[in-house]
């Protein structure tokens, strides 16, 4: 039960902070099958005071849904420096305080493909991303 009622009170937070702080959500699909342990609504005013771009994600297992720690999440901008965080233990995670500009976003874990995704951060945004990882068929040798 504390999923349902988490879920209904992060979109409630976050509606919240969109009513107030001026600012635009995009959403890939909120809420996410996951929601991080994060205060959204601080990281939406933060976003929208700053003027800067903020991505909030999970990172799952393309075949089992299954959530993946510990996954390394890097957002890269050519002539400048990647900006990255790590998945947490239910595979969410947050990337705040992001100037705005195209990004390469990059999602690895050891034993899975990567995920890469073109982002356009823009000021006062917040978006959400699921990322998904297929397994690897590699090994070593």
């Amino acid at each position: 039960m504390k999923i349902p009622i988490l879920a209904i009170a992060a979109t409630a937070a976050l509606a919240c902070g969109c009513a107030h702080s001026g600012f635009t959500l995009r959403a890939a699909e909120w809420p996410p099958a996951v929601i991080p342990q994060y205060n959204v609504d601080s990281v939406t005013r933060d976003s929208a005071s700053n003027r800067t771009y903020a991505l909030v994600g999970t990172v799952v297992d393309s075949a089992s849904g299954r959530s993946i720690d510990a996954a390394i999440i890097t957002l890269r901008q050519p002539g400048t420096h990647d900006r990255g965080t790590y998945s947490d233990d239910r595979g969410g995670f947050v990337l705040g305080r992001v100037p705005p500009g195209h990004y390469q976003l990059l999602v690895r874990r050891i034993g899975y493909m990567p995920f890469l995704q073109t982002r356009d951060a823009r000021a006062g945004i917040v978006d959400t991303v699921r990322a998904t990882l297929p397994v690897s068929n590699m090994t070593l040798q």
